[in-house]
């Protein structure tokens, strides 16, 4: 009778300190033809759109940002694992790692696209109501948006539970955010935000929202 193997899926740092065997290490010996035929056409825009263009891209020439983030959407880097039905590709969390590996290369704009794909839309992706998915995950995979990730502040640092940007339920149902953040990527140019807060009950959340910030608060 054939045997079967089940596989312990460990969470968070259990890794530290509980053993795994071989079956759950993914490795890169694992990769499909798939993987690797996006691996290569992400590479490839990355050889021949971003590098050659890194100079002026650290002249924070946004326009320039905004689009090559329009070209990686057209080659369908962009949300990978998101489901169709939003404009993603729906493929699996191997070919995102895969993608953000080939897009590290690119310096700075390998931050800016880490901020829009993997902290804007997966955010998004997991936490939006529906009717945020609809109104903004199109047009964030298209490149037609783009999103920035509000975590940091001058006294807490990237401590998500130490952050003191609150918001305050307004009597239309809105609510009114009151703080200070900094280190934002992408913030200089970007249309959404997700913003890590705190509300009343001192629990953290993260709010999606158009926003434009003035000169003097970049």
């Amino acid at each position: 009778m054939p045997t079967t193997t089940e596989t312990t899926i460990l969470r968070g740092g259990e890794w530290l300190i509980h053993s795994s065997g071989t079956d759950s290490v993914f490795t890169p010996e694992r990769l499909t033809e798939e993987h690797r035929l996006i691996g290569r056409t992400a590479q490839e825009f990355v050889d021949n759109e971003v590098l050659p263009k890194l100079d002026q891209l650290e002249t924070k020439d946004w326009a320039l940002a905004r689009e090559l983030v329009k070209l990686g959407a057209g080659l369908g880097l962009l949300g990978v694992d998101v489901p169709e039905a939003y404009g993603g590709l729906g493929l699996d969390k191997v070919t995102s790692l895969v993608v953000s590996e080939r897009l590290a290369r690119a310096a700075s704009f390998g931050a800016t696209f880490g901020a829009h794909a993997n902290l804007t839309i997966v955010p998004l992706m997991l936490f939006g109501s529906e009717a945020q998915k609809q109104k903004y995950l199109p047009k964030l995979l298209s490149g037609e948006l783009i999103g920035a990730y509000g975590l940091s502040e001058t006294g807490s640092g990237s401590d998500a539970l130490g952050a003191r940007t609150k918001a305050t339920r307004q009597a239309d149902g809105s609510f009114l955010l009151n703080g200070e953040k900094m280190w934002i990527t992408n913030g200089g140019f970007a249309d959404l935000f997700v913003v890590f807060l705190q509300s009343r009950r001192r629990s953290v959340h993260r709010a999606a929202g158009r926003a434009r910030l003035g000169r003097e608060e970049r």
